[in-house]
């Protein structure tokens, strides 16, 4: 599995974040490799502190980092640098509390569940590198969630297109 940063230029730090945090957990567990080859989709994420975007294309044997939020992304975060990085790295339930809380913005979720949620799994902290050592997995109650989750924002977006 091959990360790579894109585009001409400097690398913004968020990008340079994202980079070194997948060359880690794919180098240094084989899950995580496992749990990447089966992403494919663009998820942009824009830090809102001098609003520096990133894109992140997960290809299936390839994840390219690019600078910038690019259209039809199919799933989008928004908000602090220290919020996207501690709900990437810390899983599911840190990342919504910070959804409700109104600190991380997340679009396109609804439409696309099954890739929010394998990247949501592969972006969390490996077991191996947490300091309580337990599993990076989500309960079956934060599934059910995320799943009724997606569905009224699914409906909410019917509703507000009428």
């Amino acid at each position: 599995m091959k990360v790579s940063l894109e585009g001409n230029g400097e690398p913004s730090g968020l990008a340079m974040m994202l980079f070194q945090y997948f060359e880690q957990n794919l180098g240094d567990c084989e899950y995580k490799r496992r749990q990447a080859c089966r992403i494919r989709g663009k998820m942009a994420i824009e830090a809102s502190e001098g609003n520096i975007g990133v894109t992140v294309q997960f290809k299936g044997d390839s994840i390219e980092i690019s600078s910038g939020c690019f259209p039809n992304a199919d799933l989008s975060m928004r908000g602090g640098i220290f919020d996207i990085a501690e709900a990437a790295s810390s899983g599911s339930g840190k990342a919504i509390e910070k959804i409700m809380s109104g600190k991380l913005k997340i679009e396109s979720a609804w439409r696309h569940p099954l890739f929010a949620f394998r990247v949501a799994r592969f972006m969390s902290l490996p077991a191996e590198m947490r300091a309580d050592d337990k599993p990076a997995t989500w309960p079956v109650g934060w599934m059910l969630a995320a799943a009724g989750a997606a569905v009224i924002l699914g409906m909410a977006a019917l509703l507000a297109l009428r």
